[in-house]
């Protein structure tokens, strides 16, 4: 029994232990691609991510929704071309067969042309690419070109930590130049937020409900720190975390809480590196004026709109977006550059095309969201409040402002006069306050 006293029966994160389902965004967006497979939408996913991360757990989930489609799971422990052969035969049809290398290959052809002509598909899972033998990876690759009727034999899924074999992989689809599609989605560790939530759906589910008592949020940020939010590491912390605050408390009537000394105690003895770089500064981290930087304006057009910059409830700065494309995200070498860790480097894409301004997700750790609502992308329209880690900025179009200003007559332009004069003395006073 498990800190019995308080009700918890048993220790939710225990390797064995049967949790609740949580999928994060990551997860939703890779989940909707392995539909596209099994509709025979994309010929190849590669799915790549750290070890840990809940590749080899999410497939097999989401295959369950592959009904009346055979599949074939090819774990790493396949030792030679003939047995991945042999495996694929028995899993797809048309069941054991004998022969050499060549044969089974070719049995193996005429009977998945047979099924994709008439128009069943056949997928085949690979776990864990980096550690398949190079010769069952050449065969593999070969698979892929099989076709009928300019259609693929097979949907493949891929499941590495090596990008490198992404590429290559990748590389095979472009230089056949194929209609048919292949996608690579990286699975990415849950957010400190998707950790928060983790972590108490996974205690909920095993009866505790005093959750955000035995966690406490400065913890949370502690386990968030040594496994980047790594689903397995997650796990293997809070399993050790939690017996050795049993252990402390078999004697006590009070309600338990885990500490941080636990969880670095815990960390260290797992070898996990404690990286609190990213999660030093707390959810209330509010920005500065100095935090705001933008790059330089030499070339500057007539501005087209404007975002305004607020943190904490306070405004720090109105942007002009004056080329036809802006990058905003942490790193400085972006054109519209936040200092602040809840930023991915490169987090959106501000471009302006023929129906106005629109904004594109760079891949962002945390997501963009426009009006409260999670976007890929979006076109923009004055007034519009784009969420930025925990501070805001408000999309807003030209001459429009929140107080009347005066505005100057603009210069008349001779029809011979090529070049336009603009007077931006006053804008980059504005700028330079900022840097």
């Amino acid at each position: 029994m498990f800190i019995e006293q308080y009700k918890l029966d048993r220790n939710p994160f225990a390797e064995d232990s049967v949790r609740p389902l949580f999928v994060s965004q990551s997860m939703r967006e890779i989940s909707a691609l392995i539909r596209q497979v099994g509709e025979g939408k994309i010929q190849s996913l590669l799915v790549s991510g750290a070890a840990g991360v809940g590749k080899t757990t999410l497939l097999s989930q989401r295959v369950r929704g592959f009904k009346d489609l055979p599949l074939s799971w090819v774990s790493p422990d396949i030792d030679s071309p003939r047995r991945l052969l042999e495996k694929l035969l028995h899993d797809l049809g048309p069941g054991p067969v004998e022969g050499s290398v060549e044969e089974l290959r070719n049995i193996l052809q005429v009977y998945l042309t047979h099924q994709r002509v008439n128009g069943r598909l056949s997928v085949v899972i690979v776990d864990g690419l980096e550690r398949q033998r190079t010769d069952v990876v050449a065969l593999l690759r070969s698979l892929l070109q099989l076709k009928a009727r300019h259609l693929p034999l097979l949907q493949f899924v891929f499941l590495t930590r090596n990008d490198e074999l992404v590429d290559e992989i990748m590389a095979d689809h472009e230089t056949n130049n194929r209609a048919v599609t292949a996608k690579h989605a990286r699975l990415i560790g849950f957010t400190l937020e998707e950790t928060h939530s983790y972590l108490r759906i996974c205690l909920q589910g095993a009866g505790c409900e005093w959750a955000n008592d035995l966690i406490p949020d400065n913890v949370v940020l502690d386990v968030q720190a040594f496994t980047q939010g790594v689903v397995g590491d997650i796990n293997a912390l809070c399993c050790d975390a939690l017996n050795e605050l049993a252990k402390q408390n078999v004697d006590i009537v009070k309600t338990p809480r885990l500490s941080s000394t636990i969880i670095k105690g815990v960390g260290a003895r797992l070898h996990l590196r404690h990286a609190p770089d990213n999660w030093s500064r707390t959810i209330d981290e509010t920005l500065s004026p100095d935090a705001v930087r933008i790059a330089d304006l030499s070339g500057l057009k007539i501005e087209a709109a404007r975002l305004v910059v607020s943190s904490g409830g306070q405004q720090l700065a109105e942007i002009s977006l004056s080329r036809p494309r802006m990058i905003l995200g942490r790193d400085p070498t972006c054109d519209i550059s936040l200092d602040s860790t809840y930023l991915s480097r490169y987090q959106n894409l501000f471009m302006q095309t023929d129906g106005g301004w629109m904004i594109i997700d760079l891949n962002s750790t945390n997501g963009c969201f426009v009006n409260g609502r999670r976007v890929r992308e979006h076109k923009l329209r004055d007034g519009d409040f784009i969420a930025v880690g925990h501070h805001q900025l408000r999309f807003a179009v030209a001459g429009k402002r929140d107080e009347p200003e005066k505005v100057e007559q603009p210069k008349t332009i001779s029809p011979n006069d090529d070049t336009i004069s603009t007077d931006v003395s006053a804008e980059r006073q504005q700028w330079s306050a900022l840097q």
